[in-house]
């Protein structure tokens, strides 16, 4: 069978999307052939700037890009291409299918789709967040959208309790498909006698959004002061600290966590940078390495959380809380609504408290294993039913 990986990338300079996408294949990969299906797959999504394609030993795949370029020249193609597959999941690159990045970047998610359910092609959402729509219009067609699918499932409770909201009854609450990643565990990277603590600095919330936008994710926080207070708090500590850029798109500069990492760096030279990772892999196993993590970008601290490394994630949107409360684990600092002082003095107080903080990501591996097990199951489900030629979507 042909399964259409709607909003996956093997090149995307956002290593979460990579992160999300070889995950993603692999469970259904498992999940197929346990069911005596042999896939392939059809890769649709954006192409970037990194390379790093799962083993073409193991997988049979093709790409497409869907693009605003490729939709004005040739959406006849893209229709095909997704008519051609036996269905489609889409992952929306983890937190696309909302309002919040703007209205553009949401049509362009539901153009999408629309090209599924006018083929007539079973259309799942795969785990992701869901919302928030601050537009009535942008919920009411999301929700038009996700009753059509024969499935949707939410990656945290928040998102699941959007779906409630909205009414869609194909439904289903399980994780964050990243938690999957493979990875090699580092060995120890730290100066004898001293700890290795890892930042991911983000470069969209340095900037304030896309384009300059001035405090575009509405942060009661500094984000820019926060960055420098906390460098200056570690080194001060003498920690040794390692700057981690987790989405590094070549030529865009206002998006490249790398670049930032880079100023940063020439005015705090005893600051560690990570490589420019050449993939998600290799973005996890160093994190593997470090014993304490934080991280503005959301798959960089699931990176750290599944390696078992203590993490407090610094959050811009909701999806940070939902998750991380999905997986009983309390320690996300809120920059919505924490002010730059009590911001930095509640990451420097979870510091203090890592062994406890370790305790806690360890405990919450059960729930890992079974939210996973729980999503491997649904698949094989939905294996079922449409090697059974089942309808696509409720009518």
């Amino acid at each position: 069978m042909k399964f259409g990986l709607l909003w996956h990338s093997f090149s995307s300079g956002n290593l979460g999307v990579g992160a999300l996408s070889i995950s993603n294949m692999l469970l259904i990969d498992e999940a197929a052939r346990r069911k005596g299906i042999t896939p392939e797959f059809l890769i649709i999504g954006s192409s970037g700037p990194c390379d790093y394609p799962p083993s073409m030993e193991r997988f049979n795949y093709e790409f497409i890009e869907f693009n605003e370029k490729s939709l004005l020249k040739s959406p006849h193609k893209l229709i095909k291409a997704i008519g051609s597959c036996d269905a489609i999941f889409d992952i929306g690159e983890g937190d696309s299918f909302s309002d919040i990045y703007g209205s553009k970047r949401l049509i362009k998610l539901l153009l999408s789709k629309g090209m599924a359910l006018m083929g007539r092609v079973p259309l799942i959402l795969s785990p992701q967040t869901i919302g928030p729509f601050k537009s009535d219009t942008n919920a009411r067609a999301a929700a038009w959208v996700m009753k059509k699918s024969t499935m949707v499932f939410a990656r945290d409770h928040q998102s699941f309790a959007v779906l409630e909201q909205l009414g869609v009854p194909n439904r289903d609450e399980v994780i964050d498909v990243a938690f999957a990643l493979p990875f090699e565990r580092a060995s120890e990277m730290r100066a004898p006698g001293r700890l290795a603590v890892g930042i991911s600095v983000s470069a969209l919330l340095h900037h304030g959004g896309y384009e300059g936008t001035a405090n575009q994710f509405g942060l009661r926080a500094d984000y820019k002061a926060l960055t420098d207070q906390l460098i200056e708090a570690l080194l001060g500590q003498g920690h040794e600290v390692h700057l981690v850029p987790h989405v590094i798109p070549l030529g865009f500069p206002a998006e490249d966590d790398f670049a930032i990492s880079q100023t940063l760096q020439q005015r705090h030279p005893a600051l560690k940078l990570a490589p420019r990772f050449k993939g998600p892999v290799e973005a996890k196993s160093y994190i593997s390495g470090l014993d304490f993590f934080i991280g503005a970008r959301m798959h960089a601290t699931i990176g750290a959380f599944s390696a078992g490394v203590p993490v407090v994630p610094l959050a811009y949107s909701r999806k940070f809380a939902g998750l991380y409360e999905s997986l009983d684990y309390h320690r996300v600092v809120d920059l919505k609504t924490e002010t730059t002082e009590s911001a930095l003095q509640k990451v420097l107080a979870h510091l203090e408290q890592r062994d406890r903080l370790k305790a806690e990501v360890e405990a919450s591996s059960e729930i890992i294993r079974r939210k996973l097990a729980a999503y491997s199951y649904a698949l094989e489900g939905l294996m079922t039913s449409l090697r059974q030629g089942q309808p696509a979507y409720q009518e």
